[in-house]
């Protein structure tokens, strides 16, 4: 299965280059590292007869990466795949990748494991009852087949919401076989993608329309290269009509992309807006971003007063907030400016 590797982005990570900036992103590179030693490492004669019989330590069954984002668990996923391979057959995936799979969980579990000893998948997404239970199954059969798997998320499996809806397999296996199978390491810290040492190329200009607008349309007159213009209702109208694919190569064939008045009615906008800066963050050739809005990046789907799927909508936008700030710079524009020349700060 071909392409089941880390984002363009991740592609050179290693645990070399991932520079911890708290006490638990020391103890998870820590943790990286002894899971690929103790995966890689040949075991004794006596270690194998042991494991075939049943007794006795067996190889790690995986490792899961548990933070708010911009912490570095991607980092830290693709820095364990790179160590493993090609010694060991690893695929990586976006959890996205197996909720869009046609073929049933266990299916596609056991195609994997045909190819792979290890999987990695990235941002596990919790925010839907029929996913999680689609994942749940795909985790199992991995473990059933004997594939370890090395996964991300934002959120606990305990807060998933079909531990509030079923009592069954799934509940159970969320309760107390996920801990049983995947150690679960908590990445804490400041987000990253928010600090001076990110380089960003893009700007995210705040206020009001009068004022963010001007702006905007300077930076487009000033821009060189191929370049793209749209409102927000465009590129909604885009990516409804669109297929995901084609809109990011369309998306990603222009040198800077300029988008005016960002305003999100409900939860569809939140996903199709989320959709569209996680590829644009991931893609190794993204043009430069420029967007304008009325309120600032976390307030347009922020998790306060929502509740069910929107919130966990909301928790899973907050991840593209973060990687939006590591693409553009956020400037509160003044309300008031000298005639004919708005200001930002």
């Amino acid at each position: 299965m071909p392409g089941l590797t880390p984002p363009d982005r991740f592609c050179s990570a290693t645990f070399r280059t991932f520079e911890p900036r708290s006490a638990s992103q020391a103890d998870a590179l820590d943790a990286a590292r002894r899971f690929v030693e103790a995966y890689r490492r040949v075991p004794s004669l006596t270690e194998r007869v042991g494991r075939w019989l049943g007794w006795g330590p067996s190889r790690p069954e995986g490792l899961y990466l548990l933070g708010p984002a911009g912490t570095g668990k991607t980092h830290l996923l693709a820095a364990m795949y790179h160590a493993l391979t090609p010694e060991v057959p690893c695929a990586f995936l976006h959890s996205s990748t197996l909720f869009r799979q046609t073929k049933p969980p266990d299916a596609f579990a056991r195609q994997l494991a045909e190819s792979y000893a290890v999987c990695c998948l990235d941002e596990v997404e919790i925010d839907d009852p029929a996913n999680e239970m689609r994942l749940v199954q795909w985790m199992k059969t991995l473990s059933d087949e004997g594939v370890a798997l090395l996964g991300t998320s934002n959120v606990d499996p305990e807060r998933s919401l079909v531990t509030h809806v079923s009592g069954g397999r799934v509940h159970r296996f969320l309760q107390t076989a996920f801990r049983d199978r995947y150690r679960i390491v908590i990445v804490e810290g400041d987000d990253f993608r928010r600090t001076d040492a990110v380089e960003r190329t893009g700007h995210v200009w705040v206020g009001p329309p009068a004022r963010t607008r001007p702006l905007l349309e300077r930076a487009r007159a000033e821009a060189s290269g191929p370049a793209r213009r749209w409102s927000f209702d465009e590129l909604r109208r885009a990516s409804t009509e669109t297929a995901h694919a084609d809109l990011i190569d369309t998306l990603t064939a222009v040198d800077h992309l300029f988008i005016e008045d960002v305003a999100l009615s409900g939860t569809d906008d939140a996903l199709r807006l989320l959709r569209v800066i996680d590829a644009l963050y991931l893609h190794e050739d993204a043009p430069a971003l420029y967007i304008t809005a009325a309120r600032p990046p976390g307030d347009w789907f922020a998790p306060d007063a929502r509740a069910g799927v929107a919130q966990a909508v909301a928790e899973k936008f907050s991840r593209t907030v973060s990687r939006l700030h590591a693409l553009c710079h956020v400037h509160l524009v003044e309300d008031e400016a000298p005639a004919g020349e708005p200001s930002a700060r």
